[in-house]
């Protein structure tokens, strides 16, 4: 058996293990149903339900040419209107009093109750206004079109300026990272509870017989992480299935980018933490022991979440600069630039390169602490105990 066989053979154990787990499943259902709610109710909210019915009662000739004024503007408020015609003023009043109708027009004016929509009133105010503009334009001389065409000129010329490549982003940016620090966190303490459960069942000493304990560490590492990105993609999936045919979102021209690098530093983020939880996880022989090792990385991750929301706030600003080279803050820094459109390319090349040389020495410290560690038992080792096994 080669040296990968093994890693391949941990990391598909733990990769059925957690899809055949009654908890995930559980866990993947209510995220799932979460999302999907989220969006169909943003899709209710915020959807356009059309024009508003408005009820309106007139009375008198004047009214009339009101109307029919308002009926041709309707839209541009927002409104359908939907006319009585009464066969007197105080008929036309008494139905806005018992509330049949929004509004009433007679030959007195416009008459509402208490709780008028402004939209309504405005359209209303509007067209009796033009009314008798044309009545006044019509007496100086001009010929009905004429006054027609001198309040109604033709509208100014529109362009629509699209902002430049990259900027609209600010909302898929703080998804990524929101995204990342979740899946990070979930999947880093699921490595570590992978590994407790064994060291206190005594498991691992079985298999640390046919394996050596850095495999079986690398393993574990793939096998949770896969497991994460099914999730991850299961879950985007189905928000993405529900919200975009609705036509209620649109994404920004920096979304595939953002995607592609949102998948790559989650591998190197998880990879990068998921180590350090595995590391920590060996220091202790039971679950209830894990917050003591477990705590330090923790805080680093919601310090490095914090400090990533800030970054977020200004892309092009000296923390998100310096943020992109920090290992512990890059997973969730760096797509966030990206989708608002402030990552350079030789910033992503230089941030890559030290993730990389950061994963590749946690791996082996943590594959050293791990190795060292993992097969004592008793009472939990401290992080300094944790420092001297590292040395050796």
């Amino acid at each position: 058996m080669n040296g990968r066989q093994p890693i391949w053979l941990v990391a598909r154990r733990e990769l059925s293990e957690g899809l055949r787990s009654r908890a995930w499943r559980a866990s993947l259902v209510v995220q799932i149903l979460v999302v999907a709610v989220i969006a169909v109710v943003s899709i209710a909210s915020g959807g356009d339900d059309g024009p508003s019915e408005r009820k309106l009662a007139i009375h008198g000739a004047a009214a009339t040419q009101i109307e029919a004024k308002a009926s041709g503007a309707e839209a541009d408020y927002g409104i359908r209107l939907e006319v009585r015609r009464e066969p007197s003023a105080a008929a036309a009043l008494l139905a806005v009093r018992d509330e049949e109708v929004d509004a009433a027009l007679t030959g007195a004016g416009l008459a509402t109750g208490p709780d008028a929509d402004p939209a309504l009133v405005a359209l209303l105010q509007n067209s009796a206004a033009a009314v008798a503009s044309e009545a006044r334009l019509r007496r100086a001389g001009l010929s009905p079109q004429q006054a027609r065409e001198a309040l109604e000129p033709r509208p100014l010329r529109t362009t629509v300026v699209q902002p430049p490549e990259g900027e609209g982003g600010e909302g898929l940016a703080y998804l990524g990272a929101l995204l990342l620090y979740i899946a990070i966190i979930s999947f880093g303490y699921a490595v570590a509870s992978s590994v407790i459960s064994e060291k206190s069942s005594r498991v691992v000493e079985i298999v640390l017989s046919a394996i050596r304990p850095e495999q079986l560490l690398s393993g574990k590492v793939l096998g949770n992480g896969l497991l994460g990105l099914i999730q991850i993609g299961l879950i985007a999936l189905v928000g993405l299935g529900i919200a975009l045919p609705s036509g209620e979102i649109s994404l920004p021209d920096s979304t595939a980018e953002t995607v592609v690098l949102v998948f790559v530093y989650f591998v190197l983020g998880y990879v990068f933490y998921g180590c350090a939880f595995a590391a920590a996880a060996s220091l202790v022989s039971r679950q209830e022991d894990s917050q003591s090792t477990t705590m330090p990385i923790l805080v680093l991750l919601i310090g490095g979440y914090l400090l990533a929301n800030a970054a977020l706030n200004q892309p092009d600003g000296g923390l998100a600069t310096i943020a992109t080279f920090l290992p512990p803050l890059a997973p969730m820094v760096v797509p966030g630039r990206a989708a608002q459109g402030e990552l350079a390319g030789w910033e992503l090349l230089l941030s890559l390169a030290v993730m990389v040389l950061a994963i590749l020495l946690i791996v082996r410290l943590a594959g050293r602490i791990y190795e060292r560690s993992v097969l004592r038992f008793g009472a939990p080792l401290t992080l300094r105990d944790a420092a001297r096994l590292a040395r050796r």
